[in-house]
């Protein structure tokens, strides 16, 4: 075999293994989709699983919302322990997630941070194939700190919640306040008129004694006699719809 064919095959393996890289999921995963911290909590017991039939080598830190942040160079009032471990085949590990900022985080509502776990194969050189990509996988969960005495409930959040539909204007707005301690999870949003349903948003935030102003893509003959319907995602990671009506 000559040395164009040596190197078109390894160009090939390549491309496979990246393929494979990007159609894999995470083997480590965390039990429950998010974590609460509440006040008056020294630490917390979280706990990870790993599905895979291989060790792997897993890294957790905490950031304030900077995706770039890295183990070494994160910012956050939280350490954890162990930060570094092994974990083995279809087996767990505990970790402990402790709060270090007394008195440098809002008392009046939540605060939300940013847990990251990351994964790389503990594999010998000698056990894997030479030609095979060696993938970190990277995963983000979002960590609320719960402050005592807050008023109200995360649970009646949408009952809270303020709708306003400017449909004067192009593009129409829907102008949406949380005048509530807690973060509002929104899933999905969809406004419903006349049995249609016009997409909103999707997969976000709306934090603390927030407004947000989102567009509405629709023409006036679809919106009328509009009804708000929102999934939130409660504490334990359970979709919850709510229909609200809107007062024009």
């Amino acid at each position: 075999m000559n040395k164009w064919t040596t190197n078109i095959i390894k160009s090939c393996a390549l491309i496979m293994n990246l393929a494979v890289m990007n159609s894999a999921v995470s083997g480590v995963v965390l039990t429950g989709t998010r974590v609460i911290f509440a006040d008056g909590q020294k630490d917390k017991t979280i706990y990870f699983q790993n599905k895979d039939h291989y060790p792997n080598l897993v890294q957790i830190w905490l950031d304030e919302g900077d995706e770039d942040s890295t183990l070494e160079n994160n910012q956050s009032p939280f350490a954890v322990s162990p930060p570094i471990f092994r974990i083995n085949p279809n087996t767990g590990q505990s970790v402990r997630l402790l709060f270090t900022g007394e008195g440098k985080v809002p008392a009046d509502k939540e605060s939300l941070f940013y847990m990251n776990f990351s994964e790389l194969p503990a594999i010998k050189k000698q056990d894997s194939d030479e030609n095979r990509l060696m993938v970190i996988f990277k995963n983000r969960v979002k960590v609320f700190y719960r402050p005592k005495n807050l008023k109200g409930s995360p649970i009646d959040i949408y009952k809270e919640l303020k709708f306003k539909l400017e449909d004067n204007i192009k593009p129409h707005r829907l102008i949406i306040e949380n005048p509530t301690a807690y973060y509002a999870n929104v899933k999905e949003l969809n406004l419903i008129s006349e049995e249609k349903n016009i997409a909103i948003k999707q997969n976000e935030l709306i934090a603390p004694k927030q407004t947000v102003n989102w567009t509405v893509n629709a023409d006036n003959k679809i919106i009328k006699n509009p009804k708000v319907k929102i999934t939130l995602v409660n504490d334990y990671g359970v979709l919850v719809d709510h229909v609200i009506s809107l007062n024009l």
